[in-house]
């Protein structure tokens, strides 16, 4: 596997964790959950879920300009 074929697992993988990520968001707005202790466990894996995403997709983006800028050295 070359590196732009993990740059693209990468892009891949964060896109799916955001839709997982609105799934859960959405399931928890129409949720009977009130404020408790489960609530924001379930809140806290959503957003820290999102900041997986976001980091994996960034990484992909660093490692696709990366070999962009070597190839036209």
């Amino acid at each position: 596997m070359n590196i732009l074929d993990v740059a693209d697992k990468l892009t891949y993988f964060s896109s799916e964790l955001n839709s997982i990520t609105n799934l859960m968001g959405i399931n928890l707005a129409y949720s009977d959950i009130s404020k408790s202790n489960e609530l924001e466990r379930i809140t806290f894996l959503t957003e820290y879920t999102k900041q997986l995403a976001f980091e994996l997709a960034n990484l992909s983006k660093d490692i696709t300009n990366d070999i962009r800028s070597v190839k036209h050295e």
